[in-house]
C-alpha cells in the first residue's frame, strides 16, 4: 500500500561566492545526497531538476516516507565542495522547499512524469499507453530546459483507473513512469512487496517483463514497438 511521501527542494545560489546559474549532474546531486545530507540512495523515490522564476537550479527529491525537516537536516544553507582541476568549487546551496506528498487515489486527477531517457519516444505513443490506466488530458508535453530545448522528461495529468507500473516498455524503449503514491516493484523480480535488496526471488529480465505484460492481452502488439520483434524472435 502506498504510503504518504515527503518532497524536500535544494537551490544553488552561488558559486565560490559569486550568483551561478549553471547545473549539477546528476552525480553530484546523489553525493550531496550520501553525503551531505547523510541518506542512502535507495530512499529517493523521485528526482527531477529544473529552473526557478529567478532561473536559478532547482533539485526535488522525493522519499516514499514522511520524514520531518529538522530530522533531515537541521541547517538551512549548506556548501558542495566540487572537484575541478586545479582546486576545488565552492558551491553555496539552501533548503528551498518541505512538503509532505499524499499519495494519488484512484478516481483522482494525477500529474504524472514519464522519463523516456530517448528523444525518439514519441507524445501519441505515450498517451496511448497512460490511456489503458485512466482518462488523460489533452495538454501534454515534454518538459523544456532553461534554454527552451525540449527535454526527455513528459507531463501530463491523467484521472487514474488503476495503477500504472512504474517501468513500461513504450516506443521500444524502457521508460520510468512516475507519480505520488505510485506502487514501487522490486527491480529484479518486478514483483510488489519489497525492494532489490530484500528480494529472495528469480532474477526476470526487462524482456521477460515486457512479455509478461504482452501475456496479459491488455496491451496491442503495435504498443511495444520494436520490442515485438525482440519477443518473436525468442520464440523461434
Amino acid at each position: 500500500m502506498a504510503t504518504d511521501g515527503t518532497k524536500i527542494t535544494v537551490e544553488v545560489t552561488a558559486l565560490n561566492g559569486n550568483e551561478y546559474f549553471g547545473e549539477l549532474s546528476e552525480l553530484e546531486l546523489l553525493y550531496i545526497w550520501e553525503n551531505t545530507f547523510k541518506r542512502k540512495k535507495a530512499e529517493i523515490m523521485f528526482m527531477s531538476t529544473k529552473r526557478s522564476l529567478n532561473r536559478s537550479f532547482r533539485a526535488s527529491f522525493v522519499l516514499d516516507k514522511v520524514v520531518e525537516l529538522r530530522d533531515f537536516y537541521p541547517e538551512a544553507t549548506f556548501e558542495f565542495l566540487r572537484e575541478i582541476r586545479g582546486g576545488v568549487d565552492k558551491i553555496s546551496c539552501r533548503l528551498v522547499g518541505y512538503s509532505k506528498v499524499k499519495p494519488a487515489e484512484i478516481g483522482s486527477l494525477t500529474r504524472i512524469t514519464v522519463s523516456t531517457n530517448d528523444f525518439t519516444v514519441k507524445p501519441a505513443d505515450i498517451v496511448q499507453w497512460l490511456s489503458c490506466f485512466g482518462s488523460v488530458s489533452s495538454s501534454y508535453d515534454f518538459e523544456k530546459n532553461s534554454l527552451g530545448i525540449r527535454t526527455d522528461v513528459f507531463e501530463t495529468e491523467i484521472v487514474l483507473r488503476i495503477h500504472i507500473p512504474e517501468f513500461l516498455p513504450i516506443g521500444g524503449r524502457k521508460v520510468q513512469v512516475y507519480y505520488p503514491g505510485i506502487p514501487k516493484a522490486c527491480i529484479k523480480c518486478f514483483e510488489f512487496g519489497h525492494m532489490k535488496r530484500n528480494c529472495k526471488g528469480v532474477k526476470v529480465e526487462w524482456v521477460e517483463r515486457v512479455a509478461q505484460l504482452r501475456a496479459t492481452g491488455a496491451f496491442k502488439d503495435e504498443m511495444f514497438g520494436s520490442w515485438i520483434g525482440v519477443l518473436d524472435g525468442m520464440k523461434q
